[in-house]
């Protein structure tokens, strides 16, 4: 654990962690071998990481009597430090129903992030906006998985039973006035015209969550710099999900729930960044970079221990429990 911590905090490079732990008599072994060590610890760490978050999250579990595997899917970009900055890709997938992170994947930016990156059959793959593309939603189905995102105000294309175009900010507004909508619909793409059925489920936020979530859309689009239309930021005081799941075992309300639970993989990456620093990520392989990231998350866990009145934020975009 020494080493972990030292190589993840104190950033050491593996021939100075060699020669550190040599000096401290911790272990004599060569930078392979030591690099050999530190990739075959990441799924110990990953249990030291889920053993904590079950206790701090046990609303992970609350709710959960299906069959299926809760997957959040999610992305990150880092950047590290220096004269030329490379930007990575660091894509997971976390395991909601045993809050296990068990896959970790780095690439260059121009990886897309991908919905279906390992699916396997009995899977419910839970992701944010960037991963509603129709393409891919199309691939979970024909996985034998299942999808539930969230979907921005103007992708992916949303048809009716007749094949016409529906209009998001009508749908939206109609989901004002009831309290809430739940359709079919074909989910198509707009270039290669894969289609997938789906269900659209459109909740309405609280109106000071509904205020505050347009006032963040109105300062991302300044930090952007491009003007937001009108129908974008009164959509973005809605819920607006996609799922492949029926109506009769996940109503609207279950599915909210459900969604809520990828947080969980947000506030993982927020720790790393805010508190441990994953901007410094150095790893390329597949093992050594969940070995860092599961050391990163450990860490920030450990530290939060000594911080008992900062609880984690909830998601300022969701509905707010009753």
């Amino acid at each position: 654990m020494r080493l972990c911590f030292a190589y993840v905090l104190g950033r050491f490079s593996l021939r100075t962690l060699a020669a550190w732990a040599d000096q401290r008599a911790l272990a004599s072994m060569s930078d392979v071998a030591m690099l050999k060590r530190l990739k075959a610890s990441a799924d110990w760490v990953g249990c030291l990481v889920s053993e904590l978050l079950a206790e701090r999250c046990p609303e992970a579990f609350a709710g959960v009597h299906s069959d299926l595997r809760l997957m959040a899917v999610d992305a990150t970009v880092v950047a590290p430090p220096g004269p030329k900055r490379v930007y990575w890709m660091v894509h997971t997938v976390f395991d909601l129903s045993r809050l296990t992170l068990c896959s970790v994947e780095v690439t260059d930016r121009h990886e897309a992030e991908r919905l279906s990156r390992g699916v396997k059959a009995g899977e419910l793959r839970i992701a944010d906006r960037a991963h509603a593309k129709a393409a891919d939603l199309a691939e979970v189905v024909e996985a034998g998985a299942d999808f539930l995102v969230r979907a921005p105000s103007n992708y992916p294309r949303l048809l009716d039973s007749d094949g016409q175009l529906l209009d998001r900010l009508a749908l939206c507004r109609e989901a004002g006035e009831k309290g809430m909508l739940d359709r079919c619909v074909m989910v198509q793409d707009g270039k290669s015209r894969v289609e997938v059925a789906a269900r659209v489920v459109i909740l309405p936020l609280p109106p000071e969550a509904a205020e505050k979530a347009r006032r963040r859309a109105r300062r991302l689009a300044a930090k952007a710099r491009y003007r937001p239309s009108q129908a974008g930021i009164e959509m973005a005081g809605y819920l607006v999900l996609l799922t492949s799941l029926t109506a009769d075992d996940w109503p609207p309300e279950r599915l909210a729930s459900t969604y809520r639970l990828r947080w969980q993989i947000e506030l993982a990456f927020k720790r790393m960044k805010s508190l441990i620093g994953l901007e410094d990520l150095r790893a390329k392989d597949a093992d050594l970079a969940r070995l860092w990231i599961n050391t990163a998350l450990l860490a920030a866990l450990l530290a939060e221990d000594d911080l008992p009145a900062l609880d984690p934020e909830a998601p300022d975009s969701l509905p707010l429990a009753a």
